[in-house]
């Protein structure tokens, strides 16, 4: 594997110095040019390699080799905003053997990595026993709207692995709920915090014009924007992880809810990174406990609207957690955004068995099938599981600024796809 290692770290920073954040639809690219640029950058590389390749409609796309049982290798190429605090060059530069760049762990890095193992084994001689085909989204940070038209022009296949998110593997992740709740505010704060739900937001802005709010702020240590603008600092993380962060919303809404009983009940109602003050802090022994995260907040206009991530246990429906946040939350209007449903795979199921034999042999360990909250395209497949790249014990910097990879590590899951893929599909 190490005579692929350098190739693999080249094709990274390539793709990675690609800008595919989505942006303003245009002609062939309803996600924005620069996520249709990295993937006819993923295919053009296939097609040198000896696949066959499409671009469906710059929705996403697909390169496949081999012939039968087709066997889907699902991950994406569209990234996170840049967002602040970065420390290294957020389109690639490796520094002290680390990868740094939006998308070196998701999901660029990773999907290079499985398709490094797959060529690795071609090159050896060796034929597909079935047909090979990995699929790049283009719209998985913000929608899934690439899935769905794949679903519309063709057929995916019903087994296969997402490689975005954890070893050793995934066979349960949790189900996915993303909601706004919004409730009449008669107050004279403003407050701005996130762009996404599931981020936890690392700054929450705000803003009044009445004569005691800039000494509240100063004696409160806020760090002053303007004269009227002060700005409350939290620490990003993913949504799925929210001990990780530190969320700006939620401790704006705190703060200012010593003085305003409105935001008081609010903060109440949202504290708890487990959904307690909403009433939704569930849980079971197959999948664990629902996470709550605050990912935008809005007070302005007469109004405070607070769109939320959660990620609820595989037992559960979203329809039952809708209902007990009405409870919460009566005198509001609530509309789902999003739903994900669950994830389950037995960890005595072949496609388990197998992809844990080859984490194990890689690595030396006698690991377990793991439960995440995070929500891979593994979802898109009647039988799939996520399998990697991140390995246990390591620092997670998806979503977050300086987003990175050790190129050791990349080497160690290049190993690992190669001998599932050997197993597999060889």
């Amino acid at each position: 594997m190490k005579n692929y290692l350098n190739e693999l770290t080249d094709s990274i920073l390539k793709l990675v110095a690609v800008d595919s954040v989505e942006n303003t639809p245009e002609a062939g690219a309803p996600f924005g040019k620069g996520t249709v640029e990295a993937l006819e950058q993923a295919l053009s590389l296939m097609k040198s390699w000896g696949f066959k390749v499409k671009n469906l409609d710059g929705y996403c796309g697909w390169a496949e080799i081999g012939e039968g049982e087709p066997f889907g290798i699902l991950g994406h190429l569209d990234v996170m905003p840049v967002g602040k605090g970065w420390t290294k060059n957020p389109w690639g530069e490796i520094v002290d053997g680390v990868i740094y760049g939006r998308g070196v762990m998701d999901d660029k890095g990773p999907m290079l990595a499985a398709m490094y193992a797959v060529k690795a084994l071609l090159d050896e001689g060796l034929t597909p026993k079935k047909r090979i085909r990995f699929i790049f989204g283009l719209n998985e940070e913000s929608g899934w709207k690439c899935i769905e038209h794949y679903n519309e022009v063709d057929v995916m296949p019903e087994t296969g692995i997402s490689p975005d998110a954890d070893f050793p593997v995934i066979n349960c992740e949790k189900g996915i709920l993303h909601l706004t709740v919004t409730l009449p505010y008669s107050g004279k704060l403003n407050m701005a915090a996130g762009s996404r739900p599931n981020v936890v937001p690392n700054e929450c802005e705000v803003s009044s014009d009445t004569a005691e709010f800039a000494d509240f702020c100063l004696g409160s240590g806020l760090k002053k924007i303007s004269d009227n603008r002060f700005m409350v600092s939290g620490v990003s993380a993913h949504a799925a992880t929210p001990w990780l962060g530190d969320n700006a919303a939620v401790k704006a809404l705190k703060l200012f809810g010593a003085c305003d009983e409105e935001l008081a009940s609010l903060s109440k109602r949202l504290d708890g990174i487990y959904g307690e003050g909403a009433g939704v802090n569930l849980t079971d022994e197959v999948s664990g406990k629902l996470t709550f995260n605050v990912g935008v907040l809005k007070v302005e206009n007469g109004k405070a609207a607070v769109t939320v991530d959660m990620r609820y246990p595989v037992t559960f429906t979203a329809e039952h957690i809708v209902s007990l946040l009405e409870k919460t939350f009566p005198e509001a209007d609530i509309s789902v955004l999003n739903v994900q449903q669950p994830l389950y795979v037995d960890k005595n199921d072949p496609l388990v068995v197998s992809l844990l034999a080859a984490y194990n042999k890689v690595t030396g360990q006698n690991a377990e099938p793991i439960t995440i909250g995070g929500g891979t395209y593994a979802r898109a497949l009647k039988h799939g599981v996520a399998f990697g790249p991140e390995f246990p014990g390591s620092v997670s910097t998806i979503h977050q600024p300086d987003e990175r990879a050790s190129v050791e590590e990349l080497g160690k899951a290049l190993e690992i796809y190669y001998e599932a893929f050997k197993t597999i599909l060889f």
